[in-house]
């Protein structure tokens, strides 16, 4: 995968320049969230963001820094915030514990320097045998308790170092959850969104076509009115599996929200995937779906479908407009059907 900011030193730095200039007249702190916000912004590698940015500045709001948070939560950060929240909470006091033992063990060593500076002047003068003993069993004590300082410090760094372990492979799955839709399992729109952003910055699709189809369920209140939510559940994770057995390789699906779907073909022309589509169509259009209570199927799903097409480094906020309105021609025009952008 490529890197999300290819930019180099010299990049960067008029970058920063630009940050500074239109960052100024704004209200937000120069916060880390803030300089990732209006980073990927000025350089345009994150269309979502950028869109929303442009509706602030039409209706002339002022940027705070709680629409900064607001706007790294959901456009640039890649878990969602209640997992950094906790992991950040988590990680702090892990780090006060360890601070705090540091700080125990240190005062231990610091006593067990002096006392050792202590028996060596001790050392010097004259001493008889039981007066030498003494001398040695309080060494040995001392020894002893060094000794378990520094046990007890290797054993909580241990439990420490585990602990952390689990912290980021706990924030490490939240942030996979953040972009898969529970219901469907596959991606949700944030999940295409960051697919749509790696295809920019990956070298490989430079000046490639990629197609990207919009796909709604035909009369899908109807069919959760006629048979109950929990079987337009089934029919929602039935559609999302043909579309996964369907697409390969670079593809992407995912669930847009409610009974809308996307997918995204790299290096397709519109012919290409005006043919992928109607395979989908079809094939669901002959699907059959079993009941849950009951033995019965039902049969007849149909999908209406919208085609567009953009460069992968283009304006992707503008091709999903454009296959938004192919998919309502093709509600306007009966439903069950294909239409390409371009063709309306």
């Amino acid at each position: 995968m490529e890197k999300r900011y290819p930019q180099d030193k010299a990049a960067s730095a008029e970058i920063l320049r630009l940050i500074l200039q239109k960052s100024a007249g704004q209200p937000a702190a120069y916060t880390p969230p803030a300089y990732a916000v209006w980073y990927e912004f000025l350089t345009g590698i994150n269309p979502p963001l950028t869109e929303a940015i442009n509706i602030l500045y039409a209706s002339n709001e002022q940027i705070t820094d709680e629409i900064v948070e607001s706007l790294f939560d959901r456009y640039v950060s890649e878990s969602n915030p209640e997992a950094q929240k906790a992991f950040r909470q988590n990680m702090q006091r892990v780090l006060r514990n360890l601070t705090q033992l540091a700080d125990t063990t240190g005062g231990e060593t610091g006593r067990f320097s002096a006392g050792l500076q202590q028996y060596g002047a001790k050392l010097t003068g004259k001493l008889d045998t039981p007066m030498l003993q003494e001398l040695v069993n309080e060494i040995l004590l001392d020894t002893q308790t060094m000794h378990n300082s520094v046990n007890l410090l290797q054993g909580k760094l241990h439990e420490s170092k585990n602990e952390i372990t689990k912290l980021q492979n706990e924030l490490q799955n939240a942030k996979s959850e953040a972009l898969i839709d529970p219901l469907t399992g596959m991606l949700n729109r944030r999940g295409l969104e960051l697919q749509i952003k790696n295809l920019a910055l990956n070298s490989d699709f430079k000046d490639k076509k990629v197609a990207f189809m919009m796909l709604d369920i035909d009369y899908f209140k109807k069919v959760n009115d006629t048979y109950g939510h929990l079987f337009g559940d089934k029919v929602l994770r039935a559609i999302a599996e043909m579309l996964k057995a369907k697409v390969k390789g670079q593809d992407s699906v995912a669930r847009m929200g409610g009974e809308e779907f996307a997918v995204l073909l790299p290096d397709t022309s519109m012919k290409g995937a005006f043919a992928v589509a109607e395979h989908i169509r079809l094939g669901i259009q002959k699907g059959k779906i079993r009941r849950l209570d009951k033995q019965e199927t039902v049969e007849g799903i149909t999908i209406s479908i919208g085609i567009s097409d953009c460069e992968a480094n283009g304006n992707w906020t503008e091709a999903m407009s454009r296959a938004d309105e192919a998919l309502y021609t093709s509600k306007r025009l009966g439903r069950n059907r294909t239409t390409l952008s371009g063709s309306l």
